[in-house]
């Protein structure tokens, strides 16, 4: 009995002993494994601290390219209308009694109302309306009611199409002295950029304006200038459409010349029909194409495919042009137009300067200094504001 249990106790020392081997080697490598995940950890942390500083660093230049593109975009469209600054309250009630955000609550939808306009600077006639034959009378007795009051009612705009004969009288003086020189001088006349045209400048700005900017057909204009009583044959306006392109040559050639030396273009391309071209061979189909020298890259071509709606509007409703120089010259007259008024001028009172200057240098158009003042990126800041306003108004309302 007493060997069994010796033998026995002798039995599991001897299995403990075999193994603390295995043991110890387990341990080695778990602390083996232990380390090279520790390792790995400490890696993985250093990568993570740098991808945070990445981010840091890519969120600021996100967050000033964003700033530089609202800067940019101010320039170019300007502040949004329907957008105001925080209420003088600060927190309080916004429009219509709903919590405010700072910012004025704005109706959108066919109903809304953009607020009332200023006309103050249209020109200004009075209009007094009083009973037939002046006064008012008792039914009863037939006694006239005595003047009270002026009552205004309100003001209406009234849309005011006149086509007048201007006849220029040109005063002449005679000599009461007996210097030499002439014995009788005359005033200079009006200027007149067109030769022996029929048309003043106003008349040939307004021309150009509606039928390239707006993009009325001749017919239309034809019957237009009909409804007013003046029966122009197209003809007579196509050749002073040609005439007046003409004169818009030089300004159109330093305009293309400052585009190409642009570093980045905007450009879109429309089909034209050209039905007599020079060479004979029939109807042909031309191109016409927009370029747009522009200071800011867009990441969409947009700007060009609205500055060509104008030209696409007049094809549609003309049809073409008859021959190659009448293709070119509306080129030409575009690209004054369209440059113009991206300088926020008003085509009318612009053109109407030029052909002016064009009158003044006996028909021709100006040169050297003279040409520069028209030129938008030029001119001097008291033309442009001039150029800006609307033209002169008729002298009467009708």
């Amino acid at each position: 009995m007493l060997w069994s249990v010796t033998a026995a106790v002798g039995f599991w020392r001897a299995r403990m002993a075999l193994g603390r081997r295995p043991l110890r080697t387990c341990r080695a490598r778990a602390l083996e494994v232990i380390d090279r995940q520790s390792a790995r950890i400490d890696e993985l942390t250093r990568q993570n601290e740098e991808l945070r500083d990445l981010v840091a660093g890519q969120a600021d230049q996100l967050a000033e390219a964003n700033a530089t593109i609202a800067v940019m975009q101010r320039i170019v469209f300007g502040r949004s209308s329907e957008k105001s600054g925080p209420a003088p309250g600060g927190d309080g009630p916004g429009e219509g009694g709903k919590p405010g955000n700072g910012k004025k609550q704005v109706k959108h939808g066919p109903w809304a109302r953009s607020g009332r306009r200023d006309y103050s600077g249209l020109p200004r006639f009075e209009v007094f309306w009083d009973f037939p034959g002046g006064g008012y009378c008792c039914p009863e007795c037939g006694e006239p009611f005595t003047v009270l009051a002026d009552h205004w009612s309100g003001e209406q705009l009234y849309w005011l199409v006149v086509v007048r004969v201007v006849a220029h009288c040109r005063r002449r003086y005679k000599r009461a002295c007996r210097c030499p020189g002439p014995l009788t001088v005359m005033a200079p006349g009006p200027p007149k950029a067109i030769g022996k045209g029929l048309f003043t400048s106003g008349f040939t700005a307004m021309l150009l304006v509606e039928r390239f900017a707006a993009g009325r057909s001749m017919n239309s204009l034809v019957t237009g200038l009909a409804r007013q009583g003046a029966e122009i044959s197209p003809a007579t306006l196509a050749g002073t459409c040609g005439q007046a392109g003409a004169l818009l040559a030089p300004l159109a050639d330093a305009i293309a010349a400052r585009n190409r030396d642009s570093w980045h273009f905007h450009a879109d391309e429309t089909t034209w029909r050209v039905f007599a071209p020079e060479d004979g061979t029939g109807p042909g189909k031309w191109w016409l194409w927009v370029f747009i020298g522009y200071p800011l890259i867009s990441l969409d071509n947009n700007i060009a495919e609205r500055q060509i709606r104008g030209p696409v509007v007049t094809r549609k409703n003309a049809g073409g042009s008859r021959n190659g120089g009448t293709a070119r010259n509306a080129a030409r007259i575009w690209t004054v137009t369209a440059t113009a008024g991206k300088a926020g001028l008003n085509l009318q009172t612009y053109l109407a300067a030029y052909l002016d200057e064009c009158g003044r240098n006996n028909g021709r158009p100006p040169d050297g200094a003279a040409l520069e003042r028209f030129l938008p990126w030029a001119a001097s800041p008291e033309d442009l504001r001039a150029w800006a306003q609307p033209p002169p108004a008729p002298e009467t309302p009708g």
